[in-house]
């Protein structure tokens, strides 16, 4: 709308089992075709699509490249010197190969034709694990070591020995994404949440965030459920002339509960857009708890404090210790050239940020 833009397709890349789409949401809002791959079982397609075939959004061209591995009706968008490559190529790793007829064999394959681009073509893949939103085939051929591998039985044979959990609720994910059920489930937005929670009293707020997120801020009067805790608690839900709106960080995991809810009999249920986050933007009113200390200001913190520590040490104890300021100054300079912070991955592995960190990077990646 700002930019007087015209939407013409919704791509969906491949079916998702660790989120719901909204691409059936977006056709009824939008009323424009949805586009997959013809190996795609899907209800909500308008038009498939298979590899070679050509799209026009504007006066520009991008070609479909079939791209199986992560899933086998998985496809890259390439063109004008990018390529959107879905769940496939990520930073710094790939997909996952092990449901929905994944085959770490397509994958290998998949990464060999991918390795035949320019190296300059940027790389946008469909998830921003840690932070990082995009890359170039180059820096990929020499950084990702699972583009680096040239042996296909090596390939494989790592790829099988990982053991990942399956994402949660992922019969009932494939299922609504598959039939485009997800168009089914009122959304309203957070300033309509915050009238209709006002003028009516049978309704009630559920937030299905985890209890950390909840405890650090949240709106007085919802009800704290996980939504990995749900599936035990749905009785407890139950209560005649009940309406729930339910809402987590950005809206995700609410689409997720509400269809847990809605296929459990516990309704009318509606999904509030862009969760706590769009109520924060509109400026109501929310509960502060118990806030914690960011990675960045816990690196920040840490390393000032090595550095201090080195500088003491050497000017009382011994002067080698100045070796250890020296080793901190690099270890950051490191990580401004490369924004790769080894501090920052180690800090993460700590009890206190695998709670507030765990869960943020989704289950897509190989490397999770």
């Amino acid at each position: 709308d700002r930019n007087k833009l015209k939407v013409r397709y919704i791509i969906d890349t491949h079916t998702h089992a660790d989120h719901f789409s909204l691409a059936a949401v977006l056709k009824k809002k939008l009323k424009v075709p949805v586009l997959m791959h013809e190996k795609a079982v899907s209800d909500v397609a308008d038009r498939r699509l298979k590899d070679g075939d050509e799209i026009f959004p504007g006066n520009r061209m991008f070609k479909i490249r079939y791209a199986p591995g992560h899933t086998d009706d998985t496809m890259n968008i390439y063109g004008e010197g990018m390529i959107f490559t879905a769940d496939v190529l990520l930073v710094g790793s790939v997909g996952r190969t092990d449901f929905q007829n994944g085959s770490p064999e397509s994958m290998f394959d998949t990464l060999q034709g991918l390795k035949k681009l320019p190296d300059s073509t940027l790389v946008y893949p469909a998830h921003d694990y840690n932070g990082k939103k995009r890359s170039t085939i180059g820096r990929e051929k020499k950084r990702n070591p699972f583009m680096r591998e040239s042996d296909r039985d090596r390939f494989i044979e790592t790829s099988r020995s990982k053991k990942l959990p399956k994402p949660f609720n992922i019969e009932n994910i494939i299922r609504v994404n598959q039939k485009g059920q997800a168009s089914e489930i009122e959304m309203i937005s957070a300033r309509q949440a915050f009238s209709i929670l006002k003028d009516d009293k049978n309704v009630k707020l559920l937030d299905v965030r985890t209890k950390l997120e909840f405890d650090e801020a949240y709106i007085e009067g919802s009800v704290n459920i996980p939504v990995a805790a749900l599936s035990s608690k749905k009785e407890k839900l139950k209560a005649d002339g009940v309406t729930y709106i339910v809402l987590c960080r950005t809206g995700t995991r609410s689409m997720m509960a509400a269809d847990m809810l809605i296929s459990s009999g516990i309704g009318p249920v509606k999904v509030m857009e862009g969760g706590i986050s769009a109520w924060k933007k509109e400026n109501l009113p929310v509960k502060k708890g118990q806030s914690r200390v960011s990675l960045e200001r816990q690196v920040r913190a840490i390393a000032g404090g090595l550095v201090l520590t080195g500088i003491i040490l050497s000017w009382i104890l011994h002067p080698y210790f100045i070796f250890l300021s020296v080793f901190v100054s690099c270890g950051l300079i490191f990580a401004g050239i490369t924004d790769n912070c080894l501090m920052g991955l180690l800090l993460m592995k700590l009890p206190y940020n695998k709670k507030t960190y765990g869960a943020s990077g989704g289950t897509c990646s190989i490397s999770q």
